[in-house]
């Protein structure tokens, strides 16, 4: 899976990690890749919002990707389509610089069978509860995390570092990007098809099982 950037570091800005850091697994935010935040300083799709906004009371909107900026996330999704993208968002203060952003992101994505190779459309409903901090406090995570993923390398309820807010600001279409890649089924299938192997007509043996092997070898003994 593409790695995704660095959360201490902003957009555009190269920030070396730590070095005990673990390998992200696939799955988590951390293994996710941000659309096109490796090449841009914004993604195809980008929705910036002040944190200011929320320090009073819980901020509430929905965002919608333009046909434009689906398109480049499917692209950058390696997909075929994307024909829909929104997103509801309640952004709230969980303290000094701190926010929590929840909510959801919904798609209707087109992906590749990996049985049938055929095109399909399926429905994408993602939840959304993502913390944010200030840059520096997201660094401070980052080092905890990583110290106690050295301590117990199989941990896995170890809690993600929370996302940076950059200059006063959470992208809140970047973070839609994000989850709609979580939310993406790797090995896609479309409904009703089912992986079936492929089978000796002559006894019902499958074709690349030890058995079919041995049964070809006799039966090419037999005709000796």
């Amino acid at each position: 899976m593409k790695t995704r950037r660095p959360k201490s570091s902003p957009p555009g800005k190269s920030h070396a990690k730590p070095a005990a850091r673990p390998a992200d697994k696939a799955g988590t935010r951390n293994a996710v890749h941000v659309a096109g935040a490796l090449n841009a300083s914004r993604g195809p799709f980008s929705r910036p919002i002040e944190v200011a906004l929320a320090e009073d009371k819980p901020l509430r909107m929905t965002i919608a990707a333009t046909e434009a900026e689906c398109a480049e996330i499917a692209r950058l999704n390696d997909i075929p389509a994307i024909s829909d993208l929104t997103a509801t968002f309640e952004v709230t203060s969980a303290g000094r610089e701190r926010f929590l952003v929840s909510g959801e992101v919904r798609a209707r994505v087109t992906q590749i069978c990996v049985v049938s190779l055929e095109p399909f459309v399926s429905e994408i409903v993602q939840p959304v509860d993502v913390p944010f901090a200030s840059p520096s406090e997201v660094e401070q995570a980052e080092v905890a995390y990583a110290r106690r993923h050295e301590e117990d390398p199989d941990a896995d309820n170890i809690p993600d570092p929370p996302d940076p807010i950059f200059n006063g600001q959470i992208d809140l279409g970047e973070l839609a990007c994000e989850e709609l890649t979580l939310g993406l089924d790797p090995y896609p299938r479309k409904e009703g098809v089912e992986f079936v192997p492929e089978t000796d007509e002559a006894d019902g043996v499958g074709q690349d099982s030890p058995f079919a092997a041995l049964a070809k070898l006799k039966q090419g003994q037999g005709e000796a």
